[in-house]
């Protein structure tokens, strides 16, 4: 069947990669050495993480009573499914969050950031694309033309941001992904495999990476600022922590804001806590300007601002009604998401931070 459902696809893929990156974890509820409650976090080593870093080096679990056990994927995706499967309680997501919502009830408490970039489609210099120029007045950052587009090669990750990207950038010029190639790799494998010539467009969710395309000339033709869907990853709350275990999901968000408070209120801090949690993540791709400048271009949801933004959720509704506009997503997923944003948990949290 040629128009398979790619939201199945995705759903295969994440149900095979899941399981490897969170195995053998505890399971909820649990005490552990300190005496303390554990709260296992999901985690990726990009900025929607960097306050757990926050959390360790200040002891906000200690101070707030909880043990924080970080676990680590490598996309959404992944980090999807093991949250269906139990394997981890709380933590921010990306577009991932579309997949645990429907799928296995998760709620969505929480944005992440009130302001990011650093999600971009990219293409060689010498690209049709490039030479088409800006043809969409009403989006006069973007680079290309239907004509130009059909047929080409994009690379990116099914289920990750990136996936979202390619799927808007494409409509924009009034085409559907079965005109363009679609092919799925890891966020890392991306930039190796278009430095080595595969693919014709990089749509890349890794801010250090797309720096470094861009600076090895290569253009910026489209990215969610770009499109006008500035991103606002989410707080994820598995339906077994958040029914069993409400007050723990109060206890780590009063962490949380604590953590992005004290990330805007000083951008210094800001840099030197995002590199560290990446290098100690693993990450070898950054650098001090890297992180500075991805620092410059987003802001933390925290208590001094959090009144000022858009609902919570708007940003994963958007990308959730792209999916389905697309013919990828059914629409019960936009019911799903509507039942499933609880606000309580912040709200509760943010008012015991204020007494």
């Amino acid at each position: 069947m040629a128009n398979k459902k790619i939201i199945v696809v995705l759903v295969i893929l994440c149900m095979v990669l899941g399981v490897a990156f969170a195995a053998g974890q505890k399971e909820t509820g649990v005490t552990g050495k300190s005496g303390r409650p554990v709260i296992r976090v999901g985690s990726m080593a990009y900025y929607l993480s960097v306050p757990l870093q926050v959390i360790m080096d200040e002891k906000l679990d200690e101070k707030y009573g909880f043990e924080l056990q970080i676990i680590d994927f490598p996309s959404g995706g992944p980090m999807a499914e093991a949250l269906g499967a139990g394997q981890w309680d709380i933590g921010p997501i990306g577009a991932g969050g579309m997949i645990a919502i429907p799928n296995y009830n998760a709620k969505l408490i929480a944005d992440v950031e009130s302001e990011m970039d650093g999600a971009w489609i990219i293409a060689r210099p010498d690209s049709k694309i490039v030479k088409a120029g800006k043809t969409l007045a009403k989006y006069p950052d973007i680079i290309g033309s239907a004509e130009a587009l059909k047929g080409q090669t994009l690379l990116g990750t099914v289920g990750n941001i990136s996936h979202y990207m390619a799927i808007d950038y494409v409509s924009k010029f009034g085409l559907a992904m079965s005109d363009v190639n679609f092919i799925h790799m890891e966020t890392a494998q991306v930039y190796t495999a278009f430095t080595a010539g595969n693919g014709d467009i990089a749509c890349i969710g890794s801010p250090a990476a797309g720096q470094k395309l861009l600076a090895e000339g290569n253009v910026l033709i489209g990215g969610l600022k770009q499109q006008g869907n500035s991103q606002q990853d989410a707080i994820l709350v598995s339906d077994d922590f958040y029914t069993n275990h409400y007050d723990l999901c109060v206890t780590f968000m009063k962490a949380w804001y604590t953590a992005t408070t004290k990330l805007n209120a000083d951008s210094e801090y800001e840099v030197a806590m995002a590199k560290k949690f990446y290098t100690t993540s693993g990450r070898t791709d950054v650098s001090d300007s890297a992180v500075r400048e991805e620092c410059s271009w987003n802001t933390y949801v925290d208590l001094h601002n959090i009144n000022n933004q858009k609902p919570v959720g708007t940003w994963m509704s958007n990308l959730i009604q792209t999916y389905v506009e697309a013919g990828t997503m059914e629409k019960s997923v936009i019911d799903a998401l509507k039942n499933n944003i609880r606000l309580d948990v912040s709200n509760d949290a943010i008012a015991a931070l204020s007494k």
